[in-house]
């Protein structure tokens, strides 16, 4: 069995601006035909048949799955089958994937500022260890980092100041590997790639209307 998995970015569709190119979100306002050879052309790129997607709702409900079904309202999977590959939509949210490489469980996790703050990268490792898994490994997806995320008062009463930035900036990251570490996560690969500092990758903070790149793991016997 082999673990493995892709972050796309935004070229090689043929969407139109401003989701152009390869935005592979329906919701965006995309034309629904675009997107759909779009995911084609995503599969491609990653070697895959298929990929399960959720209507990501920003909150830190996790499900685990044993086959692909319609899209569910969570913002993270677990699976223990093989062929099955668990995808997340970004457009300045990390998508945080996790595998254990001994007991084969994954997880694909979407992280933005609410479900960091609602700890669902926590919430997955737990599931995950629930089923087994013992050594778990992470890989983060571009996002946006603390240099481009300046929020308002409100949500700086609500965030520990551990994870403001110069006054006013946000770390979301930061969360992510406070729950990484909490729960026994060592071995972490972070792209460290800004999307608001990117323009490879879409940002909702930098263009406002645009589209959503992948991050995708899954196993393959």
């Amino acid at each position: 069995m082999q673990i493995k998995y892709f972050i796309s970015d935004r070229f090689g569709g043929v969407s139109k601006p401003p989701y152009n190119e390869l935005n592979i979100a329906f919701h965006t306002g995309d034309k629904p035909e675009d997107v759909m050879q779009n995911r084609q052309i995503l599969f491609q790129k990653a070697g895959i048949n298929n990929a399960q997607f959720a209507n990501q709702v920003h909150g830190n409900s996790v499900i685990v799955l044993d086959e692909y079904i319609d899209p569910p309202e969570c913002d993270g999977f677990i699976t223990t089958k093989p062929n099955i590959a668990l995808a997340i939509m970004s457009a300045d949210c990390f998508g945080v994937l996790l595998y254990d490489p001994k007991s084969y469980i994954i997880g694909a996790v979407h992280a933005g500022r609410a479900g960091a703050q609602l700890e669902i990268v926590s919430n997955a490792i737990e599931s995950m260890q629930h089923l087994g898994a013992k050594e778990i490994r992470a890989v983060i997806s571009p996002g946006i980092h603390s240099c481009c995320y300046e929020v308002g008062e409100e949500i700086l009463q609500k965030t520990p100041a551990r994870f403001i930035k110069r006054g006013r900036f946000l770390d979301i990251k930061a969360m992510i590997y406070e729950q990484l570490h909490q729960k026994g996560v060592s071995y972490i690969h972070d792209q460290q790639i800004c999307t608001c500092c990117d323009t490879r990758y879409y940002s909702y903070r930098r263009e406002g209307r645009t589209g959503r790149f992948a991050s995708i793991i899954w196993m393959e016997e």
